[in-house]
């Protein structure tokens, strides 16, 4: 029979181990969605060693959940894919190495999912994603402030890299914009990049708000540097994607309050007139872009679109995985000759993951964006007052990836992928959804699930106070 002593030992124990998941976690938000900002100030050799211990941390942190690593079919396939693409890989030695780089993303991001409740996962996505907001802020406000002019990358590995022949233009890190309205590249280098970050965070903020897991305060300072940050940079995209998910976000808390009989009534007409939307958007896409001040041609996207296309149907089976381009190799040299600009990835995920693992590695994307949504979306339309609002926040997430992912490629690599995957293995699978748990109605997590068991016990956050 235990004592108390022992009890008070074991809660301890648990106690520690639950804080250090949790900023192990934080880190690797951090990590994921910030690479390019770690690649500029430590070069490419110094952030890999970050990176492996980074894996190694989350590994001894997560150990009691390693025997629940189960990576979902659809995401094994996918990987697998991508190592098999070694066998035809135009560029055979980079794609062994980016295939080690997807398989160590997703062996992070599956264990890091099953081993955090569905509503702690959004509470550390929430401070990793806060960290990388404030950290690029902080960043532009030192370059304007110290620095006063553009500010290249520290490491100059990147730069020698895209300047292949000296034909590239010098990588900038920041351009010290802040105070002359933007547009902004934050930490990470990249202004659309940075605009995710402050779109997804504010997404998580809206819900954790909603959940009541973080303080009013704390939330709307947060949602405030959200909006200033995509101000500042200018992301059409992101503002494309941030319309549609207000406009998905009311119709959600619409949904929640209806009767039972109109919420699928409702939810069918949300989808529907999603579809609507989509359609007019590709036939007006010139007067949409000139609202946002863009050209039809989506800033020289549509080039590297034409050559992607034309590339990706000369090699049915792809060109191999290499997640960012090798601008120094066949094809994208020549991809990047004939669009006329310098680019790291296709600038559209599906086409990307086309070009790289064929027609099966774009259509397996899109299943697992679909699905992903389709899950989480199943939840939202049973949902009533008093359920949890995680299952909003998986599609409001997905949808924000998946209209990322049309402009970028960043769904398939570092924080887009771990994103992906977290949210895949998060969702209940979508054809298990005839008879519903109630539980992940009321909790997004499976009556048995062993780490929801211990969500009660915050650990970054308190309870909220006005």
């Amino acid at each position: 029979m235990r004592g108390p002593t022992s009890d008070l030992r074991a809660l301890v124990t648990r106690t520690r181990s639950q804080r250090a998941r949790a900023w192990v976690t934080v880190w690797a938000v951090v990590l994921l969605f910030c690479g390019q900002g770690f690649r500029y100030l430590l070069g490419i050799p110094l952030y890999s060693v970050l990176c492996a211990l980074t894996v190694v941390a989350v590994a001894i942190s997560f150990r009691r959940f390693l025997s629940e690593l189960r990576p979902p079919l659809l995401v094994s396939t996918f990987v697998a894919l991508a190592a098999l693409s070694v066998l035809w890989s135009a560029t055979p030695g980079i794609t062994v190495l980016a295939v080690a780089v997807l398989a160590a993303t997703t062996f992070v991001a599956v264990l890091i999912a099953r081993g955090t409740s569905r509503g702690q996962f959004m509470a550390f996505l929430y401070r990793g994603l806060q960290v990388s907001l404030f950290g690029g802020l902080l960043f532009e406000l030192f370059v304007a402030v110290v620095i006063r002019e553009d500010l290249p990358p520290l490491a100059t590995d990147l730069s020698s890299i895209a300047k292949v022949d000296g034909a590239g233009e010098p990588i900038t890190w920041s351009r010290d914009n802040l105070f002359v309205g933007g547009p902004i590249q934050g930490f990470v280098g990249n202004r659309n990049p940075f605009a995710a970050i402050a779109l997804f965070t504010a997404v998580v903020a809206v819900i954790l708000l909603l959940e009541r897991r973080i303080r009013v305060v704390d939330g709307s300072i947060t949602l405030a540097a959200a909006i200033a940050v995509h101000l500042l940079t200018s992301s059409a995209t992101v503002t494309v994607a941030a319309v549609y998910l207000t406009g998905l976000t009311v119709a959600a808390l619409m949904i929640r309050r209806a009767r039972p009989s109109m919420k699928r009534r409702l939810s069918f007409a949300v989808l529907a007139a999603t579809a609507v939307v989509a359609v007019l958007t590709l036939k007006f896409r010139e007067e949409i872009f000139a609202l946002v001040d863009r050209g039809p041609d989506a800033t020289h996207r549509t080039a590297i679109w034409d050559q992607v296309v034309q590339f990706a149907w000369d090699r049915p089976e792809g060109w191999g995985y290499v997640g960012y381009w090798p601008i120094w190799e066949e094809p994208y040299s020549t991809i990047v000759d004939n669009a006329g600009v310098v680019a790291g990835h296709a600038h559209n995920a599906y086409l990307d993951a086309w070009l790289q693992l064929g027609l099966i590695g774009m259509v397996l994307l899109i299943v697992m964006v679909v699905l992903s949504f389709g899950s989480a979306w199943r939840l939202v339309e049973r949902a009533s007052r008093g359920d949890t609002y995680v299952p909003l926040g998986w599609a409001l997430l997905t949808a924000g990836l998946a209209l990322q992912a049309l402009t970028e490629s960043r769904l398939l690599v570092e924080g887009g992928w771990f994103l992906l995957v977290v949210l895949f293995v998060s969702g209940p699978g979508v054809f298990t959804l005839a008879i519903v748990d109630p539980a992940l109605v009321r909790t997004g997590a499976p009556s048995d699930d062993v780490a929801q068991a211990e969500d009660p016990v915050t650990v970054l956050t308190r309870p909220p106070v006005v």
